[in-house]
């Protein structure tokens, strides 16, 4: 039998991986319109110092499909540091957890307890959280949440589509709140690969006994024929891992090296409201949370800025300096534009297979 996929990134991957594991003999042709695999996951060593430019961490209790492919593939995973379960948030300009709000959200939360269901199918993240807590807390953290992971909109992305387990209580439960505490408990912490997650991209290539196709746009397709490469390529079956056409979001990220220990908070990293208007979204604090990455005790720290910032370094350095104190200069800085690399699922989209790699992997498997 002979098989084409569409589409290099991990989701072609993880099929072509999951295809070879059910037919050992199939003859497997993968094309991919850019000159590498892996898609947004890229692992950088520039300048003698390590970062992610796409995802970075995974939760434990959440990542089943992505933790069995990597020890199907024997790669090493680390876990990370304790003390990175600590998050902040912007608030009037200062860092804060989210326990510190606890008096204000007590409230809220018991109300929700008391809140009829929806009655719509879908909605906006912003609708749903107002109707069940209040406009104040789906500005406050529903909004940097919905940032952070998709850099989006919490006026048009869905729901459903994005936080589909809080659309669920609500259905199922009749509360999130009743949700969240009969919820079964998962394991707790985050993961990645000691040599970056594109180890994880470089495995798959090397095991996989497939005919790969380098800077080959797919133009057209069926389920037995495609055009690529200005060529046409046939075959029994074609399998499409092609991103979902949905609207996209671009987001700079900028990698920030420090001589030494300078961070003043330790955690996973701070949100952004978008109430405190401001051009970056977040921080994460690489050096904190896996220091195994660490080359010499160094403090690495990534931010991602707004795609409209014409001076992303800048914003960068301007945040470091107004919300963590810290003044000193970088040893090494980068910067990289994900062009449209975050799909923006809205409201009534119907996508429901999930953006995640965890998500992605298992898409692969199902395509198979």
């Amino acid at each position: 039998m002979r098989f084409i996929v569409l589409g290099g990134g991990i989701t072609g991957l993880s099929a072509a991986w999951f295809l070879k594991k059910k037919n050992p003999g199939a003859k497997i042709t993968l094309l991919e319109k850019e000159s590498r695999l892996g898609g947004w996951i890229r692992s950088s060593h520039d300048g003698g110092f390590f970062f992610e430019k796409g995802p970075r961490t995974f939760q434990a209790g959440r990542s089943p499909h992505l933790i069995s492919l990597i020890q199907e593939l024997e790669l090493e995973l680390i876990r990370s540091n304790p003390a990175s379960a600590k998050r902040f948030i912007l608030y009037k300009g200062k860092l804060r957890t989210p326990a510190s709000f606890l008096p204000m959200l007590i409230p809220y939360a018991i109300r929700e307890l008391f809140i009829p269901k929806g009655q719509k199918e879908d909605e906006s993240i912003y609708d749903f959280a107002s109707r069940r807590f209040s406009p104040k807390i789906a500005d406050l953290f529903f909004d940097p949440l919905t940032l952070g992971i998709y850099a989006g909109d919490i006026h048009k992305l869905s729901i459903r589509s994005c936080f589909p387990a809080l659309y669920n209580w609500e259905k199922d439960k009749g509360s999130v709140m009743k949700g969240l505490f009969s919820s079964p408990k998962k394991a707790k912490g985050l993961f990645t690969l000691k040599g970056g997650m594109e180890t994880l991209i470089q495995a798959l290539e090397k095991r996989l006994d497939i005919d790969i196709v380098l800077n080959c746009a797919v133009e057209k397709f069926d389920d037995h024929e495609v055009i690529a490469g200005g060529k046409t390529w046939a075959a029994d079956h074609v399998i499409s891992a092609l991103p979902p056409k949905l609207p996209t979001k671009s987001i700079w990220v900028v990698n920030l090296a420090f001589e030494g220990d300078v961070l003043k908070k330790k955690g996973f990293g701070y949100l952004i409201p978008t109430q405190e208007k401001e051009s970056v979204l977040g921080a994460v604090f690489d050096s904190a949370i896996f220091p195994e990455q660490n080359q010499r005790g160094e403090s690495r720290l990534t931010f991602m800025v707004r795609e409209e910032e014409t001076h992303p370094l800048e914003a960068a350095l301007s945040a470091l300096d107004r919300h963590l104190q810290i003044g000193a200069k970088p040893i090494y800085s980068s910067l990289f534009l994900a062009k449209n690399a975050i799909p923006q699922m809205e409201v009534g989209c119907g996508y429901t297979e999930g953006l995640s790699v965890d998500g992605c992997i298992l898409r692969g498997k199902r395509l198979v």
